[in-house]
């Protein structure tokens, strides 16, 4: 069975919190923005300027980088880069987020979801945030943990029959105890 991290763009973890445990465990999916805080393994960026700044620091050389087809293209293929398609046709808050759970549920069976706020408010870019995450986890077949999350998250994401809630103490304790069984 295939575990993997997703980590939102703005996961702040407890200062206690072990991250190397956390990627000894499985591979960290997230935004651009985890890299240089969580050393994550698979970095997403959406933001075409942005990436083309990512490929030129070499962050392909210390993560497997994700940026749009379109920026993939321009740069000629950069060495190491691997691209994704898709558009967004309206305001989303992160889109690095949602790119990263498409990608993921492609290669793991379990997404261990953290930093996620997935609490309902009233702004058009948050809702559109939280329906395209529920999409994500809907559309796949895969299981989905919400670590974490201490209030209900919007309604669209409590009815997915292949997502749960689990605190990270717990998720790193059975992770641990399954380690090499």
């Amino acid at each position: 069975m295939n575990i993997a991290w997703l980590f939102a763009e703005n996961t702040m973890l407890p200062p206690t919190t072990p991250v190397q445990a956390i990627k000894d465990l499985a591979p960290v999916w997230g935004s651009w923005r985890t890299q240089r805080g969580y050393n994550t393994d698979n970095v997403v960026c959406w933001n075409p300027e942005q990436a083309t700044k990512l490929v030129a620091q070499g962050y392909a050389k210390i993560c497997n980088l994700y940026i749009p087809h379109t920026v993939y293209t321009q740069l000629k293929s950069p060495k190491g880069v691997r691209a994704f398609g898709g558009e967004f046709d309206f305001d989303v808050d992160s889109v690095d987020d949602i790119v990263a759970a498409h990608l993921v549920s492609s290669v793991a069976d379990v997404i261990l979801m953290v930093g996620f706020d997935l609490e309902s408010k009233p702004t058009h870019r948050r809702t559109n945030y939280i329906e395209l995450l529920a999409e994500a986890v809907r559309s796949s077949s895969k299981q989905w943990v919400i670590v974490d999350h201490h209030t209900d998250p919007a309604e669209s994401i409590q009815k997915l029959p292949n997502i749960t809630r689990d605190l990270l103490p717990n998720v790193l304790q059975l992770l641990g105890n399954n380690n090499g069984e």
